[in-house]
């Protein structure tokens, strides 16, 4: 029990530690779900309401989520430089600089999951 306590308690340090830069990274696939829900969600009611319904959903709400995350993908520049510098301090994974291409709006998504499945694996932070 004590060491086990002591591990979680050694991974809640390093996770205080890690400076977060791995949540715009997160930011990009969860905001991509979101616009994804609300697409699917406004393409399913838009029968049953007004046009001026629907197309707020579709021009302000899905609008503002690509607009947040293309704000998102260009801060994911230095987001994976303070990362990449944890990641090669605490870890044996050493991050190429071909996850700079998050950046690029069409493979930010699984350019961005695919660094956080391998942080994970390496670290077990997020």
């Amino acid at each position: 029990m004590v060491t086990t306590e002591f591990s979680s308690r050694a991974l809640f340090e390093r996770y205080l530690h890690s400076r977060g830069w791995w949540l715009v990274i997160l930011a990009i696939p969860v905001l991509f779900a979101l616009w994804f829900v609300v697409t699917i969600f406004t393409i399913g009611i838009a029968r049953f309401v007004p046009l001026n319904v629907s197309g707020f959903l579709t021009t302000y709400l899905a609008g503002g989520i690509i607009l947040i995350s293309y704000a998102a993908a260009l801060l994911s520049l230095p987001a994976v430089y303070s990362d990449r510098q944890y990641v090669r301090k605490h870890s044996e994974w050493k991050p190429t600089i071909l996850y700079y291409l998050m950046v690029i709006p069409l493979l930010n998504v699984p350019i961005a999951c695919l660094y956080l499945y391998f942080r994970h694996r390496h670290l077990g932070i997020p």
